[in-house]
């Protein structure tokens, strides 16, 4: 069974590590040695409301008959409510850190 998990655990950090590696080389170039907070931030936000707007208009389509497959509205829709929830996560973290460090004895 902890063969299992620690197979399982390879293989879920192994895009992880590609993912980060080419973040890294493709920043690379610009002096920094890795991707600033700020614009992590600033990409997610787009790619979620890129998300919103696919669902949106998969929506409008199905209204208007232009959509055969239901799946892919539903999909699209699931996709779109399940980033939103998770920025929602982070923005909460991120209030409650800096709120945290607002506590804190000077």
């Amino acid at each position: 069974m902890d063969s299992l998990k620690i197979d399982l655990m390879k293989l879920s950090a192994a895009p992880f590590i590609r993912r980060s590696e080419a973040l890294t080389t493709a920043d690379s170039s610009s002096g920094s040695p890795g991707v600033s907070f700020e614009s992590l931030l600033e990409n997610s936000m787009k790619k979620i409301n890129d998300l919103q707007l696919e669902s949106e208009s998969l929506v409008n389509r199905l209204a208007t008959g232009d959509v055969e497959d239901v799946s892919a509205v539903v999909l699209s829709a699931q996709r779109a409510e399940f980033a939103l929830r998770m920025i929602t996560e982070v923005r909460n973290k991120l209030v409650d850190a800096y709120q945290q460090l607002g506590r804190l004895p000077v």
